[in-house]
């Protein structure tokens, strides 16, 4: 009887490879948000001046983007799991870069419509959430709450970007500005890129950086050249569970929130009375009080079930939106902006988590994309909401208010997204 091929016996290393996959999926992670995100709200208030164009229409462009970057998903995962994340990110982040160059130079609506959707938008699919959490779910296990937590913390740190983009602006012009962010994307990104990793048996690894059973400390051991992942679900099995549907609906009422305030933090701040640079500065200060809610709440799901955690998070989140709505001034939101921002920051990232949980590591990303692809349905009406209901009361109450509901609704959904039945299997078949 042939033997399963074996990989080369590898020496444990002094540091597992995993954690430099963190640290760079953290980094992009950080471009993703403080630059295409929040980061990206510092651009709103100079297009509407210079143009003409409404807070809604921009949010519409925004959101446009997302259905792109939703439809594309299930493709893109399914490229995920079968190349690896690294090919998809050395063309998605210079693409990212380059569309960052060229909004420097648009004149029109059409053109601001084709360069965020087709350049900035794809770059962002193609080089960020997916590809890179993918890469931190396959090689994290037992320790994949702490692993996310820290890579989604550069979220939080990417808030560092919003103030420098809103300085860089004012001083320069945004043309400029837009200039510098893809110059600078572009050098960041490929590194980032390059250090991404697909799954860690490929390179004589366990999950974790963890030695098989029995297996004395300092030992080498001897790995399967493939994971055993026979009880995970395909992307088809996991469709046909109601886990599956109920947490990405609730991921989906929560992105209706976390896009509708987050892309107009910058001009929700400027409407309290603070100037533009200031601002930025509290939108990237968000990002920054994220970090303990990130970092964790997700690792308290590694030691009290996931799902809850997410049950309370929402719970208290949609408590912070109305008072965030009934705010007078910058310094009456404060304290619920801080509540908002942790809260916040955990719910982004616990489903990572619990997806990866629920499902396995098999088709990780496609069922990530499939996802993606009905969570963008929050992600496109939230911000053209927010627009919507400023640019007919010069005010963000009444959104806010609705996305506290919507909270509430996610908060319920979560909660049925109980663990699914594994799939049962005819012997032998994969």
């Amino acid at each position: 009887m042939q033997e399963s091929p074996k990989t080369r016996v590898k020496a444990r290393p002094r540091i597992f490879f995993g954690w430099w996959i963190i640290i760079a999926g953290g980094a992009g992670m950080s471009i993703a948000s403080g630059i295409n995100f929040h980061g990206f709200g510092n651009f709103i208030i100079p297009l509407s001046e210079e143009f003409g164009w409404s807070y809604a229409t921009i949010s519409i462009v925004f959101s446009l983007a997302r259905l792109e970057s939703g439809m594309v998903g299930p493709l893109e995962g399914w490229a995920v799991d079968r190349l690896g994340p690294r090919r998809l990110m050395l063309i998605g982040l210079p693409l990212m870069g380059i569309g960052y160059i060229a909004m420097s130079r648009i004149n029109s609506l059409a053109g601001f419509l084709f360069v965020y959707i087709f350049l900035i938008a794809l770059g962002n699919s193609l080089g960020m959430s997916t590809p890179i959490t993918a890469a931190v779910a396959n090689w994290f296990n037992k320790k994949r709450g702490l692993a996310f937590g820290i890579m989604w913390s550069g979220v939080g740190l990417g808030g560092l970007f919003v103030p420098a983009i809103g300085w860089i602006i004012s001083e320069y012009g945004w043309r400029d500005a837009s200039m510098i962010v893809g110059i600078v994307i572009i050098i960041i990104g490929i590194p980032i890129a390059s250090v991404m990793r697909h799954r860690p048996e490929q390179y004589g690894y366990f999950p974790d950086g963890q030695l098989p059973e029995n297996t004395t400390p300092g030992a080498t051991a001897q790995l399967p050249a493939a994971p055993d992942m026979s009880n995970d679900f395909t992307a088809r099995e996991a469709l046909r569970t109601s886990s599956f549907w109920y947490l990405s609906l609730s991921i989906t009422a929560r992105s209706l929130v976390s896009g509708g305030i987050g892309l107009h933090l910058v001009p929700y701040f400027v409407s309290l009375g603070a100037s533009d640079v200031g601002a930025a500065a509290l939108a990237g200060s968000v990002g920054l009080m994220s970090i303990p809610g990130r970092f964790g709440l997700s690792t308290l799901g590694d030691y009290i079930n996931r799902r809850y955690v997410m049950v309370v998070s929402l719970g208290v989140m949609a408590v912070a939106i109305i008072f965030m709505a009934r705010a007078q001034s910058v310094g009456g939101v404060i304290p619920a902006l801080v509540v908002f921002a942790a809260a916040q920051g955990g719910i982004s990232v616990i489903p990572q988590s619990l997806i990866a949980d629920y499902f396995g590591r098999r088709s990780y990303a496609t069922i990530q994309g499939f996802r993606s692809s009905i969570q963008m349905l929050g992600i496109i009406v939230g911000p053209v909401v927010s627009g919507f209901v400023f640019d007919q009361t010069q005010s963000y109450a009444g959104a806010f208010l609705g996305f506290s509901a919507a909270a509430l609704v996610s908060m319920v959904l979560v909660f049925l997204a109980r663990p699914p039945v594994r799939p049962a299997r005819k012997f032998g078949s994969r």
